[in-house]
C-alpha cells in the first residue's frame, strides 16, 4: 500500500513537471550542493537523508509501517546521477543497476512533432484528471496553491497545496523540500527536515552501502534507448488518446447512471469518519493474530468435545453396570 502512495505521488509529480517546462523530461543543469535529514512521520516512523551535489542525488531511509497490525521494516538507498540510477535494499543486501531513462525520454520528447508533443501533454493532464477520480482524490488541480511560509530546521519554505499533498520548499534553493505531507487510501505521509546543511555534502553521503553488489541487467543496459522512445510514444500515441476518452465517457456514464438513481456521488462527511474509522482497523487488524486465535479456539473446541464424549462413554459403561436385574 505504501507502495501505491509513493507510486500516485510520483505520478503527481511527474504531471507538475509536465505543466511546469515544455520538456517535461529534461531537467535543469543542476548546480545544487545540499544534504538534509528528515523525521518520517504519519503512518511511518523513522529517519530519512538527501542529498545533492550538481547532477549526482542520493536518498536514504530506514523506517517502519504499520500494516495490518504488523510493523514492516524499510531499509533503502537510491542514487542517480546523470547516467545510472542505483538501488539497494539494505536489509535484504540486494542491489540493482540500471540506465538512467531520462536524459533518453527528454531526447525521444524533441524528436516528437507538434502534434505528438501536444497529445502527450494532454494525455498526462487527462490522466492526471482520471487519477484523482479513481483515488476520490478532492480537487485535485496541477495549479498549486500558496498556503503561507514557514520556518523548518532554521531555514524558510514556501507552503503550497497541490491537491492532497502540501510541500514546503526552501526559498534559497527551491529544489529542495523541508516539508511534504499527505494522505492517500488511508495512510499519511510526512516528512520534516531537521537538519539543513547547504554547500558540498559529506562524502559518505554518496559512497555506495557496503556488502552490497548491484546487478545490472544486460537486456535494459542494451535496449534503455528503445525503451525510452516506446514510453515516450506511446504516451504521445492517438491509441492513448482514444482509451482515456473512452474511459473518461465510461466513468461520466456511470457518474450519470448514480446520480439519476439518487445514489451519492461523493461521500458525506459522516462517510469519510466511518472509512477512516475502518481504516484504522485495517492498518491495526493484526491477521496473523486473529488466525492464531481461531485456531486456538478450534483445537479447544475439539479438546472439549473429546473430553465430553469421554465422559458419556463413561457414563454409559457406568449406567451398563448398574442396570437392574430382569425377574424371569
Amino acid at each position: 500500500m505504501r507502495g501505491l502512495f509513493l507510486a500516485t505521488a510520483a505520478g503527481l509529480a511527474a504531471v507538475s513537471a509536465v505543466s511546469a517546462q515544455q520538456n517535461p523530461f529534461k531537467l535543469p543543469k543542476s548546480t545544487l550542493k545540499a544534504e538534509v535529514n528528515y523525521q518520517l512521520g504519519g503512518d511511518s516512523k523513522g529517519t530519512a537523508m538527501t542529498a545533492f551535489d550538481g547532477d549526482r542525488y542520493v536518498t536514504r531511509e530506514e523506517g517502519t509501517t504499520k500494516m495490518l497490525g504488523k510493523v514492516q521494516n524499510t531499509s533503502s538507498w537510491t542514487m542517480i546521477t546523470a547516467d545510472s540510477m542505483y538501488t539497494a535494499d539494505l536489509a535484504k543486501k540486494k542491489g540493482t543497476q540500471a540506465p538512467n531513462v531520462l536524459p533518453l525520454m527528454a531526447k525521444a520528447y524533441d524528436g516528437l512533432d507538434g502534434g505528438g508533443k501536444a497529445r502527450l501533454h494532454a494525455n498526462m493532464k487527462e490522466m492526471a484528471s482520471m487519477m484523482s477520480r479513481a483515488f476520490s482524490l478532492d480537487n485535485l488541480n496541477l495549479e498549486s496553491t500558496k498556503l503561507g511560509e514557514k520556518t523548518i530546521a532554521g531555514e524558510v519554505c514556501e507552503d503550497r497545496q497541490v491537491g492532497p499533498f502540501s510541500v514546503c520548499s526552501m526559498k534559497k534553493a527551491p529544489r529542495l523540500a523541508l516539508e511534504t505531507k499527505g494522505e492517500l487510501l488511508c495512510f499519511t505521509f510526512e516528512r520534516t527536515a531537521t537538519s539543513v546543511k547547504l554547500g558540498t555534502p559529506s562524502a559518505a553521503a554518496f559512497e555506495k552501502p557496503a556488502g552490497i553488489v548491484f546487478a545490472a541487467d544486460p537486456a535494459l543496459e542494451q535496449h534503455a534507448d528503445s525503451m525510452a522512445r516506446g514510453m515516450v510514444g506511446y504516451l504521445a500515441s492517438q491509441q492513448l488518446a482514444d482509451s482515456i476518452a473512452k474511459a473518461k465517457t465510461e466513468m461520466e456514464t456511470a457518474r450519470a447512471k448514480a446520480q439519476a438513481d439518487g445514489k451519492p456521488t461523493e461521500m458525506t462527511k459522516e462517510q469519510k469518519e466511518q472509512a477512516k474509522a475502518a481504516c484504522e482497523m485495517i492498518k491495526n487488524f493484526d491477521l496473523g493474530k486473529a488466525m492464531s486465535d481461531m485456531g486456538k479456539q478450534m483445537l479447544k473446541g475439539l479438546e472439549n468435545a473429546a473430553v465430553e464424549g469421554a465422559k458419556q462413554g463413561a457414563t454409559n459403561k457406568l449406567k451398563g453396570l448398574f442396570k437392574k436385574p430382569r425377574i424371569p
